[in-house]
């Protein structure tokens, strides 16, 4: 009897630290608002397809693979939504492969097809209306396909995960607007630059259009360069000495991405201008995120898309679409403009802590 008691009471506490260690959070998730992460729906009862997923992963047992195609690893973004994707997926009890394709639509489609060909259970990917005859082979094949970033404009797409980029040029603009209420109401012309890339059909052209129907609402401004960046920093700064040499009195530089206003700005420092305020969408990357904190002079506001968020929203279509349930094709995500006033708000400490790439 002694000996079934204490057997009894050892497995009581190994239950017990079992429990505890496995009851430990992600500290540095941080949702935006409106995007509930996928740890955070935690209502769910044992029986559901959730927790058994959980379960099985607990136990070490695979309930099966997920091919990632990513746009490219060069790009912080990409190298944090892919940490996050990557760590959702195998808490979910997926075993991942991530291809990386390096900006070339033909290895995506190549990735997309090898993925399908091995009978994955899903695919996440970088989404562009090149890849369309490769998605719709794959959902055929019955296996649910979710693009972030970019959009596929096939019917068959399982979801769009995509923060609005005319929003996300509208938020800039907002910003710049008030920028000149607040500190140049009294200037006869405030002069705009923009560095854009209009090789980025979806998601830079869009980002440009929504900054400019903005600033064709302010009376005293005047749009007098606008010229393509290739989303380079070393390709803007050439532009920029240029767009600068015609018109030396530019008050506001805008650019696509923070590689294209930190150009900018390296032309402009190269010549001593200081008076000169400089903004940008899609700007997610430490650099860009560090300026703001230190409240640089000249660097005043960038829109950050949350890379936790979006995979986060991707993952939660994906799992859905795998338990059979209904998921909403469409789904347009916002970002947010922060300021050095704000970027407090946003734990991109954490996210950055965490990366795997």
């Amino acid at each position: 009897m002694k000996r079934v008691l204490a057997l009894f009471l050892a497995a009581a506490m190994t239950a017990g630290l079992w429990g505890c260690a496995n009851a430990t959070k992600d500290p540095t998730a941080k949702p935006v608002e409106g995007q509930a992460r996928p740890e955070e729906k935690s209502e769910e009862e044992p029986g559901e397809p959730k927790a058994q997923a959980e379960q099985e992963a607990q136990q070490g047992e695979s309930r099966g693979t997920i091919g990632i195609g990513l746009f490219y690893l060069r790009d912080e973004y990409y190298i944090d939504v892919a940490t996050r994707l990557v760590t959702a997926l195998e808490e979910a009890g997926y075993e991942t492969q991530v291809i990386d394709t390096d900006s070339d639509s033909a290895k995506m489609v190549s990735a997309i097809e090898d993925f399908t060909a091995k009978g994955y259970d899903g695919i996440i990917c970088s989404g562009s209306e090149l890849i369309a005859s490769a998605v719709d082979e794959a959902v055929a094949q019955g296996i649910p396909v979710v693009c972030f970033d970019g959009s596929c404009n096939s019917e068959n797409i399982t979801a769009n995960v995509t923060y609005d980029p005319i929003e996300d040029g509208v938020q800039v603009g907002n910003y710049v607007k008030q920028y000149i209420e607040d500190h140049w109401a009294e200037e006869e012309t405030v002069e705009v630059a923009i560095l854009d890339f209009p090789a980025s059909a979806e998601i830079c052209v869009g980002r440009t259009n929504g900054f400019i129907s903005v600033m064709e609402t302010i009376p005293n401004v005047k749009i007098v360069a606008q010229q393509d960046g290739k989303a380079s920093r070393a390709d803007s700064m050439a532009a920029a000495e240029t767009i600068l040499q015609a018109n030396p009195d530019i008050k506001v530089a805008y650019g696509i991405n923070f590689d294209t206003i930190a150009g900018f700005y390296a032309a402009l420092d190269a010549i001593g201008k200081t008076d000169t305020i400089c903004v940008a969408s899609g700007s997610w990357g430490q650099e860009a995120i560090e300026f703001l904190a230190q409240d640089h002079p000249q660097y005043k506001a960038f829109t950050l898309m949350d890379p936790w968020a979006q995979a986060d929203a991707a993952v939660a279509s994906l799992l859905e679409a795998l338990e059979g349930k209904d998921v909403e094709q469409t789904q347009a995500m916002s970002a947010v403009t922060y300021t050095a006033e704000t970027i407090g708000d946003l734990d991109w400490k954490g996210i950055i802590d965490a990366r795997k790439y």
